[in-house]
């Protein structure tokens, strides 16, 4: 069965602040599911977390 994480335990699991965790998803660096207000991550999204995220152009 699938496991749903809130904010603290997905930062925790991925050993980042809670912060840097819902700048994150503000940015759509990580996804998430919204349920009204709240806020949650399923095992798929941690995981994808790991993966690189493509590189930005520079000028």
């Amino acid at each position: 069965m699938a496991r749903d994480y809130t904010y603290a335990e997905a930062a925790t699991k991925l050993r980042v602040a809670e912060t840097t965790l819902r700048r994150w998803v503000s940015k759509g660096r990580i996804s998430c599911h919204r349920l009204g207000r709240k806020v949650r991550f399923t095992d798929e999204d941690l995981a994808a977390a790991y993966k690189p995220a493509p590189a930005t152009a520079r000028r």
